[in-house]
Parts: C-alpha cells; structure tokens; sequence
C-alpha cells in the first residue's frame, strides 16, 4: 500500500511541476543551420555543424537550471548548442530592457567581473546593418566572444567559445555568424 502511495504522490508532483514558459518561442532549423526568433524579430545563420537547443524540456539539466534562473528575473535563455565534435559552445540570451547595447554589455561585464579572467574590454562592430558590441574574455581554459545587440525594446545577447588554442583561429567565424544576423518586420 505505501508504495501505491508513493508513486501516485510523485506521479502528482511531476504533473504539477510547471514547464518552464518561453518568453520568446524559436527554431533552430538543424538542415540549414538557421535560428529564427519570430517575436524577437530575427534570424541568425549558424556555419559548420552546430546542434541547438532551444526548448528549455530538450535541454541538459544544467542549461534548465540556468534557464529557470534567468526566467525567474525575466531574461530567458533561447538557446545552447554546440558543434557536433564538441569544440565550440554557444548560447543565445534576450531580455525586454530597453537598453542600448554598449549600456547593457557594461552592465553584464560588470555582474560577471568576479568570474572573469583576461578581459580584452568591449568593441563597437557593425553586423550586416546591426550595431553590435562584443565583448571578449578568459573563463577558466576557454574564451568567450559575446554579442550584443538591441532590437526594438529587446536586448539579445548572443556568446560563442572554444579552448584558448582554438579560439583566434575561430573568431573570424563567431564574426561572421553574428553579421548573418537579419532584423525582419517592424514591432
């Protein structure tokens, strides 16, 4: 009988355990590397064989962690990935700010100072015809190029990183996947 119990108790727990809402639903488009965030507004063309997840159920448990952190201050975690041979990580992060980019990537360096090593500080880029910043550091043996990027009220926030040895040889192709970034439509 107690066993009855406990399993219909933990049958109960996980039907009402909440799923974790998407503020803003996406694709990843895996035949043709494409990302499309429609209420955002935008797609990104993603080189090379990349796997993205970009529902929080399909996730590791430690990227839904993550994504019911960021969702509990508003931001939500739209995707991780990585290449299929695991030498590059990727994750994409929007939040309805309002905050012009440069103003937000200082606000996000300056949270994240403490775990940082190597900070290379910020540069103003130009992507297709999006203003960007990017943000390059050190974080224990890997090195991360961040993007950001502010479209209409929204504040997206987009990373790559690879090993130290591989990251130079690479960030040619960070760059060149952010600039494949198309603002579509108007909010």
């Amino acid at each position: 009988m107690t066993k009855r119990y406990s399993l219909a108790a933990f049958l109960l727990l996980c039907l009402c355990a909440a799923p974790l809402r998407q503020f803003y639903p996406d694709t990843y488009y895996e035949e043709d590397g494409i990302y499309e965030n429609k209420p955002l507004r935008f797609v990104m063309k993603f080189q090379g064989n990349w796997i993205l997840f970009t529902d929080p159920a399909d996730m590791d448990k430690g990227s839904r962690a993550l994504a019911r952190t960021f969702a509990k201050s508003g931001y939500e975690l739209m995707f991780v990935g990585a290449t299929v041979e695991g030498q590059h990580g990727t994750r994409g992060i929007a939040v309805n700010l309002n905050e012009p980019a440069r103003e937000y990537a200082e606000q996000i360096r300056e949270i994240n100072k403490a775990e940082v090593q190597n900070d290379k500080g910020l540069t103003d880029m130009i992507a297709g015809r999006t203003e960007l910043v990017k943000w390059v550091y050190d974080k224990a043996d890997f090195r991360f190029a961040e993007f950001f990027i502010n479209i209409g009220t929204y504040d997206i926030r987009i990373a790559f990183w690879s090993r130290l040895e591989l990251f130079e040889k690479f960030l040619p192709l960070y760059e060149e996947m952010i600039s494949s970034i198309e603002v579509r439509g108007g909010l």
